[in-house]
């Protein structure tokens, strides 16, 4: 039994209070990692009609190139190149897609806003070939397609073969090219930077990886942050991930990885994108849209066909408002934006749980936040800050959640401090550790449980291309309300972990959390500073399939789930809660604390 002083404040609980968590894993982990390399391609993506896949594993474009009678041939493992006459090779953006400006900066692999000390940088090439004759060149350009790296021609013996080269750049760097120049062939296996890194712990290292993923996303010029880093910000931003992303920033300069000069900048620009789409009119009774594109260059819109949604709108608003506070911005604009979404309307007057928002065409969506979970609660928590009533659930009022994916059980934790009963009488510390279980003993009998793997969340699929498009995003889970469990053997044939949700629990099971990403940073090793993993699984033969997508949103719950990991006791969205009023009152409602007594509060 947790004993937890309630504080007399203003005849209130304490929100921090609630903030001591005793795990029940082992104390963390003293193991260290130290990455040797990063996986550049190994060109897993195939073509199929309509669905062509010309993604790297470091979340950039590739294409072929060449002059004179060749061809080239992308995808299925492997990447085959033939020259009977000129060249002929593939090319490799090394940030974003080619059509952009951004660069790789060698020296700084976990992007522009990580300290010095703590980045990793290039030393060296390597090249698996198949097989391969003639002469092979690699180059490495800026962007102005200027060579900054030529290896010379290397003559290929034929057979297997590996061309290691030591090359430590320090120039900007744009595209990696390899090619054959004149007769001759190659077949390609992998693509692969050699690094220095320093060593981190395996919390330190789940932490810095993603946030360096995540700041590929940002584009400080707009303070918006692509979906995902592979496509240009102007096409497709995430307004969630605004929020998310300056308030994973703070936490990076709280723990000494980022200047605060820096992450200041960062959580400013954030509040003036989020203010800038209200005095665009991108809302929709004051819903905010949870996609926009700025194509035509003046200013950012609704991406065409999406929705105007309540949960983006409250997660993008709470994360800025939280980020805001710690940094000791003024956070009132943004508190104004949650006061004036249209919640009577939302909610039919009081009549109905709080709707999910509105069609691209401004139509009320008949869907609702009326089953328990971290979604339902996180809009009920501004919902009660802004109305000072709580929020109906008018299906399922306890848990489980309707399907058991594993982000809906912790998210809320990545704002407020989970360890108390809700307005509805749920005990949200028993709650998410039974959770936890629910999923550890789904495959206690599987080889994923021998490995110490888990994690069923929302993803998207290790091999996108191999599935409809409609199916390449889908809500892994146990199963809940609607008892159909769904790990994804139905669809592509084994299990899909998604690694976000280890690190969403990491703060509470730090020793499960820590085997499950140093199987995928040491025994894999497809977890670096280049490498995310969007979701991965193992098919019956043993097999590894992975998805390397660096999606902002995942991407946003592993930053700041490993975060509340590394931060123990003093993860500061807890402290910032404690003094935002805003906040507060809607936790404290929806928590009822409002009507609890002074005194000791026991959760068993």
């Amino acid at each position: 039994m947790v004993i937890i002083r309630v504080l007399r404040v203003l005849g209130v609980v304490s929100i921090l209070a609630l903030a001591t968590v005793f795990s029940s894993g082992a104390s963390p982990a003293t193991a260290q990692v130290s990455p040797q390399y990063v996986l550049v391609d190994d060109y897993a993506g195939i073509s199929l009609p309509g669905r062509e896949w010309y993604y790297t594993r470091i979340g950039t474009d590739r294409g072929q190139m060449g002059s004179g009678s060749y061809s080239v041939a992308l995808g299925g493992g492997q990447a085959q190149v033939s020259v009977a006459s000129g060249w002929a090779g593939v090319w490799t953006s090394l940030m974003h897609n080619a059509v952009d400006q951004d660069v790789l900066k060698p020296t700084q692999l976990l992007g522009p806003y990580v300290k010095a000390q703590f980045q990793p940088r290039i030393t060296g090439i390597e090249i698996d070939l198949a097989e391969g004759n003639g002469a092979f060149r690699v180059e490495l350009k800026d962007a102005t397609n200027t060579i900054v790296y030529n290896s010379g021609n290397i003559t290929l013996p034929g057979g297997p073969y590996t061309i290691s080269l030591s090359v430590a750049p320090t120039a900007d760097l744009k595209l990696l090219n390899w090619l054959i120049d004149g007769a001759g062939s190659a077949t390609v296996k992998q693509v692969r930077f050699k690094i220095e890194s320093p060593s981190y712990s395996i919390p330190e290292a789940v932490f810095l990886f993603s946030y360096g993923h995540l700041s590929q996303c940002y584009d400080a010029a707009s303070g918006m942050v692509r979906d995902r880093a592979r496509w240009p910000v102007k096409d497709f931003a995430a307004v969630p991930c605004v929020g998310t992303f300056a308030l994973a920033t703070v936490l990076a300069q709280n723990q000494g990885y980022v200047e605060a000069v820096t992450a200041r900048a960062v959580v400013q620009k954030a509040k003036e994108a989020l203010l800038a789409l209200v005095q665009d009119h991108q809302t929709q009774h004051g819903v905010l849209p949870h996609f926009v594109a700025n194509k035509d260059g003046t200013g950012f819109k609704i991406v065409e066909n999406t929705e105007w949604s309540s949960v983006d709108t409250v997660i993008g608003l709470a994360a800025a408002i939280l980020a805001c506070q710690a940094m000791g911005e003024d956070t009132s604009p943004l508190e104004n934006l949650l006061k004036n979404i249209d919640w009577h309307d939302l909610t039919n007057n009081g009549a109905r749980s709080i709707g999910h928002g509105y069609s691209y065409g401004g139509v009320k969506l008949d869907s609702t936040w009326d089953t328990f979970g971290s979604e339902a609660f996180l809009v009920a928590v501004a919902y009660a800050a802004a109305q000072g009533r709580i929020a109906r659930l008018d299906k399922y009022r306890h848990p489980p959640t309707w399907d058991g994916s594993g982000f809906n059980d912790e998210l809320a934790a990545l704002f407020f401090p989970m360890q108390s009963r809700d307005a509805w009488g749920n005990d949200w510390a028993k709650y998410r550790q039974a959770a936890y279980e629910k999923q550890i003993n789904y495959f206690s009998q599987h080889i994923y449980g021998s490995l110490g793997l888990f994690g069923l969340s929302a993803c998207e699929v290790p091999e996108p291309w191999m599935v409809a498009a409609n199916q390449v995003y889908q809500a892994f889970g146990v199963g809940g309300h609607n008892n159909q469990p769904n790990d994804g053997t139905g669809l592509v044939g084994y299990p899909v972990l998604a690694p976000h949700y280890a690190a969403m629990v990491g703060r509470e099971h730090p020793a499960a959390s820590q085997q499950l990403f140093n199987y995928l940073i040491s025994t894999k090793k497809i977890f670096t500073p280049l490498n995310n993993v969007e979701s991965f699984g193992l098919d019956s033969a043993g097999a590894l399939h992975w998805n390397s997508l660096k999606g902002s949103w995942n991407l946003s719950l592993q930053c700041l789930g490993a975060a509340r990991a590394l931060s123990g006791s003093d993860y500061l969205p807890y402290q910032a809660l404690e003094n935002n009023s805003f906040l507060k009152r809607g936790f404290q409602w929806v928590s009822r604390f409002h009507s609890l007594p002074l005194g000791i509060l026991l959760l068993d």
